[in-house]
């Protein structure tokens, strides 16, 4: 068995963290390695997508459940080969002064965890990195803010 996780702070409140993970139809807005569809109901079948790839690498898609709904605490979805090898996708959520403390993590348990998977360790992190960057990114992203300029007036001017 082994756990990856990334610790973040966002500087968004819970709820906003909250909602953002999950509306699982706004994934492809801010996940770049993940699509879920399905309900959102405590151990309920949900259709779980992943990619480990930037670009045009292609989603696989599995049978996933969500094992742990905790309203604006954590989420968990668990997925896998069965007795494999199998992955737990997990979001925990803590309230902080300046917004929220995100902990982003996979743990994967079953026979084949045991061998040395550095390189899936590796891939791991690098994912919960990129994701909750562009999290943060998705939450905080605000348009500037629109000025009228004063039209600047070039060329001489009689009178002045």
């Amino acid at each position: 068995m082994f756990l990856v996780e990334n610790e973040s702070i966002v500087h968004a409140s819970p709820p906003q963290v909250w909602t953002a993970i999950t509306r699982f139809d706004e994934y492809p807005r801010w996940h770049p390695f993940v699509r879920i569809a399905g309900s959102l109901t405590p151990d309920a079948n949900v259709d779980y997508s992943f990619r480990m790839k930037l670009g045009n690498a292609k989603f696989r898609t599995v049978d996933a459940r969500i094992i742990t709904l905790d309203a604006q605490k954590c989420l968990v979805l668990r997925f896998g080969f069965g007795w494999l090898l199998t992955f737990e996708e997990a979001y925990s959520l803590s309230p902080l002064p300046i917004g929220s403390r995100l902990v982003h993590g996979f743990r994967c348990a079953g026979l084949l965890s045991a061998l040395p998977l550095s390189n899936l360790k590796r891939n791991f992190a690098k994912v919960l990195e990129t994701t909750d960057r562009v999290l943060e990114r998705h939450l905080t992203f605000r348009k500037p803010p629109t000025t009228s300029k004063r039209r600047i007036r070039k060329g001489f001017r009689p009178g002045t």
